[in-house]
């Protein structure tokens, strides 16, 4: 493999084989929760290339200054090494003078993206737009206003219910009133006619 030129102790944010998009990628609070972003790499070149992406806090960010490292080589020229090993293998067994190595730091900023309201509405379709708005108002607007409204009757049930309430209670009163008159009635002739006889 030729080797490229490869300057040390510089961030670099593309390299001559490939190029990173974001250059860099930020994280909002709060961060005990998933989140994803794209990260896209393109090969400008004819060659094809094998990448592998690291990270200096894999599992939790929560320190400051991390990054991914983006690492490129070229792929080997015999397709059975690339058949016969994996990607791993094949990035050990290279000298590091010929990996490319791209940096991408990790921003941590405590406020969510705000998104300006102009955008929201850009994703909403047209038909929504217009109605939320107030540009268009539903269909057959003309029609309810020649329905008839219903009629309101005025508040005289309030007596008429009084009323019935009183009755109900009076004549179940009065019913009460003459069964237990009856009953007594009863009593009093069974209580005659067990004197008699004696």
């Amino acid at each position: 493999m030729e080797k490229l030129p490869h300057k040390k102790g510089s961030r670099r944010t593309n390299s001559e084989l490939f190029s990173v998009s974001p250059q860099t990628m930020i994280f909002y609070a709060p961060y005990d929760r998933t989140q994803r972003r794209i990260m896209t790499i393109l090969n400008p070149t004819a060659m094809r290339l094998l990448f592998k992406i690291r990270s200096n806090a894999a599992y939790k960010y929560c320190f400051y200054n991390h990054h991914f490292s983006i690492l490129c080589i070229r792929a080997p020229g015999d397709d059975t090494e690339m058949q016969s090993q994996s990607i791993m293998c094949i990035f050990k067994k290279v000298d590091r003078s010929e990996i490319h190595n791209v940096r991408v730091p990790i921003e941590l900023q405590p406020n969510p993206i705000c998104i300006p309201q102009v955008e929201l509405d850009r994703l909403l379709p047209p038909e929504t737009l217009n109605i939320i708005q107030g540009n268009l108002h539903p269909v057959a607007i003309d029609h309810l206003k020649q329905m008839p409204l219903p009629i309101r009757r005025k508040k005289r049930c309030g007596l008429l219910r009084t009323l019935a309430t009183l009755f109900a209670i009076i004549t179940t009163l009065a019913g009460a009133f003459m069964q237990r008159h009856s009953i007594e009635q009863l009593v009093y002739m069974h209580l005659k006619l067990d004197q008699l006889e004696f």
